[in-house]
């Protein structure tokens, strides 16, 4: 009776790795014993039978290091080498993916960042925006600061004349009863009027383009 040597039948559906797996421990190897005789670092071979094939060097070494390792097990090399390519195109394919899906959520992590900051600076802009206008409308609307250091109110006299003087704003419209009266740059004004027997009223007035006017009425009282 003869003696024959069975071999192990390989299936179209495992994988490279499965057969290159099968075919050493078919031999009963171990994965250090073969990269010593093949002179090929061990983890190349464990990422060939992992099918980690993107940790293969660059190239054409992981397509020589398949070579050799399928020739020392006796395996068929050229429709292993077909089906290395299609296997480690579908993981080239599936990292690239992995990447990219990595990239987009990055990306729009760190778009939605500077979104927040954004609507927060634009926030702020525009409310000191409206601060500042609603700041300058009130200075273009608020009357005029009138401060009267003469006559002091309600006063008796018995001169025909008095001096009316005080400070404005240096850019305001002065009139001491209803005729204009220059004031300096600092705003500092002063005008001799007449007065008649009897009370007599001094409307001093100080306004600007767009604002309230201020008004301040003095009494004053000639007693012969």
């Amino acid at each position: 009776m003869s003696l024959f040597k069975a071999n192990k039948i390989y299936l179209d559906s495992e994988t490279v790795s499965e057969q290159l797996r099968s075919g050493r421990q078919a031999k009963n190897l171990k994965l250090k014993d073969v990269a010593k005789k093949l002179n090929i670092s061990e983890k190349y071979l464990d990422f060939l039978e992992k099918g980690e094939y993107g940790s293969l060097p660059h190239g054409v070494y992981g397509k020589n290091f398949l070579r050799e390792y399928a020739l020392f097990l006796g395996l068929d090399y050229n429709r292993l080498a077909k089906n290395y390519e299609t296997e480690a195109g579908v993981y080239e394919s599936k990292k690239q993916k992995e990447i990219f899906s990595r990239k987009v959520i990055k990306e729009r992590y760190l778009w939605a960042m500077p979104k927040i900051l954004r609507n927060i600076i634009i926030f702020l802009v525009i409310a000191v925006c409206f601060v500042y206008l609603g700041y300058r409308v009130n200075k273009i609307v608020s009357p005029p600061l009138l401060i009267i250091d003469l006559p002091s109110a309600d006063i008796t006299v018995s001169q025909t004349s008095l001096l009316v003087s005080g400070r404005t704003e240096a850019e305001a419209n002065l009139t001491i009863n209803g005729e204009s009266v220059l004031s300096d740059k600092n705003g500092n004004f002063s005008k001799l009027i007449n007065l008649k027997d009897g009370v007599n009223l001094i409307n001093i007035t100080a306004s600007k383009k767009y604002s309230r006017n201020n008004t301040i009425i003095r009494q004053v009282l000639v007693n012969d």
